[in-house]
């Protein structure tokens, strides 16, 4: 688990944490957001496991999570961080496609976006859940 070196108090934008098993896809979100002057990568978690900490500590905005990882699945550590915080605001990142909806929005999961997602869609959809929307295709 990394952060940025900020003491998770800062409130300049909507605050991200990226969970993803993949250092290459944490980095590629990563990099992609920091392109984004109100969206800072406040920390990142390479397991399902460490998320509950890592926003208790860090308080980020959104959760990207990972559906698919190794010893905390996406979908555990969606439902014991909504179960933790309840304010928490998680967009599960999946490759398997929608089949996975009914089971996200069932953690706690406010929307379910595909990994092929464009840019610009993804962004759109992260800005939508932070305002408490639910007017993306991806929201749940």
């Amino acid at each position: 688990m990394t952060g940025d070196g900020t003491d998770g108090h800062s409130s300049a934008g909507i605050r991200v944490l990226v969970v993803d098993d993949h250092p290459s896809v944490r980095r590629a979100l990563t990099e992609a957001l920091a392109d984004e002057d109100d969206l800072p990568v406040v920390g990142e978690c390479d397991d399902g496991s460490q998320v509950v900490a890592a926003a208790t500590r860090l308080r980020p905005d959104v959760v990207f999570m990972d559906l698919s990882m190794p010893v905390m699945d996406g979908l555990t550590a969606t439902a014991a961080l909504c179960a933790s915080q309840a304010g928490a605001r998680v967009i599960v990142l999946t490759g398997e496609g929608p089949k996975s909806r009914p089971a996200a929005a069932g953690a706690g999961a406010h929307a379910l976006v595909p990994k092929g997602t464009r840019l610009d869609a993804l962004l759109r959809c992260l800005r939508t859940v932070a305002a408490g929307g639910t007017d993306c295709p991806y929201c749940l």
